[in-house]
């Protein structure tokens, strides 16, 4: 067991750091330039802030003269001024405890390190790591003045990410700090002899391996009410029967039951789970920095996944079944469908690989907004893949149009061919379902375009205004938008309706039984 007085650990610091003495020599002015800065830039440092009461500098001079003279001692006078224990002070009411909870705060994701010397302040300050991040964790007991060192090795998992607007910056050439059990950073203060406890901070290296923190002054406020929060969630709710049905008529109904509809069926049902898990997470207030982030962004991934999936099917009939007049037998089905599941799952999959490995939270930017540097690095595994998954789904859209024009040509040129039958037959009925999905899956990708267009407005936008609530509604309701489309089109509504009504009230009309019946043969 460890027992530390403040001036004991002060006094060996100096004598490490000698450095620090013409920190301490400063202006009160220039010591808060120093100190006041912000995680997504140095431009942004600003010194109209209130310096806090403990940094007093007043008699910074004399401190730095009398401390000179300490650091010529050797540690012996040092260690004979320890106290015998803390068990004279008094005991805080504050103490750390820790919990299967309790997180340290890294600036960075996994493999990276700042960069807060950079040319270009607007850009990111984390780069690809050189340097391994492996900061000391202390467990201790905090008197008044005394910190008492448990000397029990404590490990911590990380979260990524500062959570300040705006940041006092330390760094271990200046200041002295350690990460207690429970997560939170302990400060020391060399002027007035006493210590502070952060809670809200991110701490990280640079590429020179010396050790930076961050604490908030001020903290990333939630910028959507939990009433708002909980009524876009009702709304993502509503969408799940309706993605539910869509689903389920798909995998029913024979006449609906073919690639296209099997591949409608697993979008469906993908963003009918994706939006039941963050709605109930949200609604009960369940923290989602974990694995069920992660199958979040699974899901909600594989929606687009499945789009794109979609319009490939389409733009492959167009381009190349119905020109060739090929349909495929069941066996070269059911390997296209394959097919399309391991590019609808393998690339999610990969997605949220990668954001495990750099321990970002999975959750995407629903109801998020990006205030900070950081919560804009969470969502480098979303906002990307998904915007990049759209424009390719439009580009296969366009090039399907052109497909659908060249067929037009190709029939026009079949009527007017009198030369005799040909060995293929142009089927035309399939032609005209083909169509029709096109029409419906154009139709769908402008929904989600626009939707998608909120969504990035919501999230890079700084301001805290209604029209914002807006932007997440019209994403929560997609599963109507979904089921408006692909269910009101009039084939399948005739196809659904004649499933419906034949549920349980089919008449058997013109069989051998009511001609045995009309000849007086009773069974």
């Amino acid at each position: 067991m460890k027992l530390y007085s403040l001036q004991a650990i002060v006094m060996v610091y100096l004598t490490t750091y000698p450095s620090t003495l013409l920190v301490l020599a400063q202006t009160t002015d220039q010591y808060s330039a120093n100190k006041l800065s912000n995680i997504e830039g140095i431009d942004n440092v600003t010194t109209s802030e209130p310096l806090d009461p403990t940094f007093s500098l007043s008699t910074s001079v004399e401190k730095s003269s009398s401390t000179e003279s300490s650091t010529s001692t050797s540690l012996g006078p040092i260690n004979t001024a320890l106290p015998a224990d803390c068990s004279q002070r008094e005991k805080n009411r504050a103490q750390p405890v820790a919990k299967t909870s309790s997180r340290l705060r890294k600036c960075c994701p996994l493999g990276e390190n700042l960069d807060i010397y950079r040319e270009n302040q607007s850009d990111s300050m984390c780069d690809n790591g050189i340097l391994k991040f492996e900061p000391t964790v202390i467990s201790a007991v905090l008197f008044d003045n005394c910190i008492e060192d448990l000397e029990i090795e404590t490990i911590l998992d990380y979260d990524i990410g500062n959570p300040c607007n705006s940041s006092f910056q330390y760094d271990d050439e200046e200041d002295v700090f350690f990460v207690l059990q429970d997560g939170s950073l302990l400060i020391i203060d060399h002027d007035n002899e006493s210590y502070t406890v952060e809670e809200n901070y991110c701490l990280d290296i640079d590429k020179t391996g010396h050790l930076f923190a961050f604490t908030c002054i001020t903290q990333v406020e939630e910028q959507i009410a939990f009433a708002k929060v909980v009524m876009v969630a009702v709304l993502m709710l509503i969408s799940m029967p309706c993605l539910l049905l869509v689903s389920y008529l798909h995998l029913t109904l024979r006449l609906l039951r073919n690639l296209h509809g099997l591949c409608l069926s697993l979008m469906s049902l993908c963003l009918a789970s994706g939006y039941f898990v963050h709605s109930v997470v949200h609604i009960y207030g369940i923290p989602y920095t974990g694995f069920i982030g992660y199958v979040i962004q699974f899901f909600i991934l594989s929606y687009f996944f499945w789009y794109f999936c979609v319009c490939f099917n389409v733009l492959f009939n167009v381009w190349y079944k119905l020109p060739c007049c090929i349909q495929l037998s069941k066996s070269w089905a059911t390997i296209n469908f394959v097919c399309y599941c391991l590019i609808a799952f393998t690339g999610p999959a990969t997605l949220v690989t990668l954001t495990v490995q750099k321990g970002l939270p999975g959750m995407p930017s629903y109801f998020l907004q990006g205030l900070t540097e950081s919560i804009r690095e969470s969502q480098r595994y979303f906002i990307p893949p998904v915007s990049t998954i759209l424009i390719c789904s439009f580009l296969v859209n366009v090039i399907s149009f052109f497909g659908f024009q060249r067929i037009n040509g190709y029939t026009k040129a079949e009527k007017n061919d009198h030369a005799g039958p040909t060995d293929a037959i142009f089927d035309q009925q399939k032609y005209e379902d083909v169509k029709k999905d096109a029409k419906c899956v154009c139709l769908l990708g402008i929904i989600m375009i626009v939707s998608w267009l909120l969504e990035i407005i919501t999230f890079y936008s700084g301001s805290n205004s209604k029209y914002l609530v807006l932007c997440d509604m019209v994403n929560g309701l997609q599963g109507v938008w979904v089921l408006l489309i692909f269910l009101v089109v009039r084939r399948r509504r005739t196809i659904i309706l004649r499933w419906w009504y034949d549920r349980g009230s089919h008449k058997i009309e013109g069989t051998e039984l009511q001609e045995l019946d009309k000849s007086g043969n009773h069974i």
